[in-house]
């Protein structure tokens, strides 16, 4: 059977810290059938929970999917669409010489995405698009609960 999803990703972090609360949010739009996966990490970065929201909602999908993905950060379709395959000519380097920031997270969502057929869609957030604000709601639900957690262990 052939399937097709629509899927919205978002990321968040709380605090200014290099690593940070962070949780992550997308809501699968899948043969007709509404899925929501979240998670958060204690220690992280925006960029971190933005590629791990797109695997997660990638990893829900069969492979073989025609997927039409949602997301609020430029530098996730910017990445996935257009450097991607620069940084791996370059042996995962930026066009100035540094180490690609979670190389690995990248690894596994160009892979995910190559067994599927995905559209990348950038959207404006906050922007009014109810399921944007979704999973925006819910990504920052994910780091508050993280923050929480950590100031009830400490």
């Amino acid at each position: 059977m052939h399937h097709q999803a629509i899927i919205y990703t978002d990321g968040a972090c709380i605090g200014k810290a290099a690593l940070r609360p962070g949780g992550w949010a997308a809501v699968i739009l899948l043969d007709g059938m509404e899925h929501v996966v979240l998670g958060s990490h204690p220690a992280t970065t925006i960029s971190a929970m933005e590629l791990s929201a797109a695997i997660a909602a990638l990893e829900a999908v069969p492979p073989g999917s025609d997927v039409t993905l949602h997301t609020d950060s430029d530098a996730i379709v910017a990445g996935i669409t257009e450097r991607l395959p620069w940084w791996r000519s370059r042996g995962w380097r930026t066009i100035k010489g540094r180490k690609v920031q979670d190389r690995e997270l990248w690894q596994q969502l160009a892979a995910l995405t190559a067994a599927r057929q995905v559209s990348w869609i950038w959207l404006k957030g906050h922007a009014g698009n109810p399921i944007n604000e979704r999973v925006d709601a819910l990504a920052r639900e994910q780091a508050y609960r993280e923050m929480k957690s950590a100031v009830q262990k400490s």
